[in-house]
């Protein structure tokens, strides 16, 4: 039974959905009066203001508009129960509570015990493993989806290269690119896996479309899932707005861009050489000339360094 309650854990999508058919398959084979999975912190959606006992899933499952009884009270006193409760860590615990007839044999409740056991501090353990890596994810300085990095370090990548251009006394350009209804995002509905497929295949087909119409030396960058931020090397204004206008008018090329839902609209900023003023503030620039461009229903809008 062991060996099957952890493929079943496994082999879930979430550790919350693999805990659940776990923690079914074990009630399902071993037949106990009633049983309950619970949590105080870890797996509950949305997270409780304060540390407490949510049940996850009960046995036999309970009517729908009943009022569950978590603790199981009204067992303790007629029923052998068997606990497994283990703490996750930073999170709060997880526990299943079973309950048997007080005949039930005392080795086959044991062995129950040390089955349960070894199934919630797996599924702890997970959570733990599942917790640091989305960490990870959200300290890493790039989209883990499109590898493109984020603002922090294009930003950094930038900077870097400034110092040449005031040198070589060449401008750049930041352009600020929006793919609006880039993403379908409902709030009504859940996305379907095909339609989640989709809409990833047309983020990446929209970088690549950014990535044709720049140089390879250019940098590009990643604001959200539908923004993105462009650097020209060399860039003057009348080269980023013909770049500006390229993209706008071969949207068509994209699988996105040729969906009439979908508006792409540009804020450009030109950093002069010798500029004292901080890459985030040409950044405000962009934005502020992409609103403009939203307002007035324009492809793109300029900034002027001066503004």
């Amino acid at each position: 039974m062991q060996t099957a309650l952890l493929e079943a854990l496994r082999a879930a999508v979430s550790v919350s959905d693999g805990l659940k058919d776990a923690f079914t398959l074990f009630c399902a084979t071993a037949r106990p009066d009633r049983g309950v999975l619970m949590s105080s912190g870890p797996l509950i959606v949305p997270e409780a203001p304060r540390s407490q006992l949510h049940l996850l899933k009960a046995w036999p499952p309970l009517p729908e508009g009943s009022d569950p009884d978590p603790h199981g009270f009204n067992l303790i006193s007629t029923n052998l129960s068997i606990r497994a409760i283990t703490p996750v860590r930073h999170q709060g615990d997880i526990g299943i509570i079973v309950y048997f007839p007080r005949r039930y044999p005392a080795r086959d409740a044991e062995s129950a015990r040390r089955v349960l056991v070894t199934l919630v501090q797996t599924a702890a353990a997970m959570i733990e493993v599942d917790h640091r890596y989305r960490v990870l994810l959200r300290s890493l300085p790039y989209d883990p989806l499109t590898h493109l990095p984020i603002w922090s370090l294009f930003k950094e990548r930038v900077e870097r290269r400034l110092a040449r251009l005031d040198r070589e006394t060449l401008p750049a350009t930041l352009m600020l690119v929006c793919f609006s209804g880039l993403l379908d995002v409902r709030d009504d509905a859940e996305v379907e896996a095909d339609d989640a497929i989709t809409q990833i295949t047309h983020v990446r087909d929209a970088i690549a479309f950014l990535q044709r119409a720049i140089r390879p030396t250019d940098i590009i960058g990643q604001v959200d899932r539908e923004s993105y931020t462009l650097w020209l090397d060399g860039g003057d204004r009348f080269a980023s707005v013909e770049r500006a206008e390229q993209i706008c008018r071969r949207r068509y090329l994209c699988s996105a861009g040729a969906n009439p839902r979908v508006s792409v609209k540009i804020g450009l900023v030109t950093r002069e050489p010798g500029s004292s003023d901080t890459l985030d503030s040409f950044f405000e620039r962009a934005r502020l000339a992409l609103s403009i461009a939203r307002e007035r229903n324009a492809d793109w809008h300029f900034a002027h360094e001066n503004a």
